[in-house]
């Protein structure tokens, strides 16, 4: 499995030039003069996999969730701060999440978790609980987005403490939200305010995380 971050330094165009929306698609008629998000993330794609736009197809999923593929690798996108984080694996449906590290924790931030989580998570030193908490999080949700629409609020129900081999989480079925089932999940490098995980249909041997800068020199 291969991950790109995507680093966006030069954050907004300063011509007001429309970027992704939330699931990192772009209009189809949107472009970029400046050549900061060339209209769909096709262009971007094939940059990176060094392939034609022509191949990188955009289908839904059984969710109706965007998808992107190029031949037999199956791609998922997701947005942070700052920029973005594209997965590919060949062989096997992918899914990311990545959260900034808050600087406090409110009674919200606890909601995911169940019981064990909790105690493990009180019994770490205060100043590392934050990192932890949002660390599980990205886990939980990499294998919620893999396995369903998200069923965000069955959360506390995934265990990701007790993983079994190559990194094995159990999803409980969720009714209309997702169907269930297992994901292979693993932590991704990142910088010390932020944390990421991607999650696989199947069991990967490494995810390996190359980081590319933008803009690309890709047309829209």
């Amino acid at each position: 499995m291969h991950v790109f971050s995507v680093l966006d330094e030069a954050a907004d165009c300063t011509q007001g030039c429309a970027r992704p929306g939330d699931d990192g698609f772009a209009a189809a008629g949107d472009s970029c003069p400046c050549g900061l998000w060339p209209g769909r993330l096709h262009a971007l794609v094939a940059w990176l996999l060094d392939c034609s736009p022509c191949e990188v197809r955009s289908t839904r999923d059984g969710f109706g969730r965007s998808r992107l593929s190029a031949g037999a690798l199956d791609l998922t996108v997701c947005r942070d701060e700052g920029g973005l984080l594209i997965a590919c694996a060949r062989g096997a449906s992918v899914a990311l999440s990545v959260s900034t590290v808050p600087s406090s924790l409110d009674a919200w931030a606890w909601l995911p978790f169940g019981a064990a989580e909790r105690a493990r998570a009180e019994a770490a030193p205060a100043a590392h609980r934050a990192a932890l908490l949002t660390q599980w999080w990205t886990r939980k949700e990499a294998a919620l987005r893999l396995t369903g629409r998200g069923g965000l609020a069955f959360a506390a129900e995934v265990d990701v403490l007790g993983a079994g081999p190559k990194g094995a989480v159990a999803v409980p079925e969720t009714g209309i939200l997702g169907a269930g089932g297992v994901a292979y999940v693993q932590d991704l490098p990142t910088d010390p305010d932020t944390a990421a995980s991607v999650a696989a249909s199947q069991p990967v041997s490494e995810a390996v995380v190359w980081r590319v800068r933008c803009p690309v020199p890709v047309g829209p």
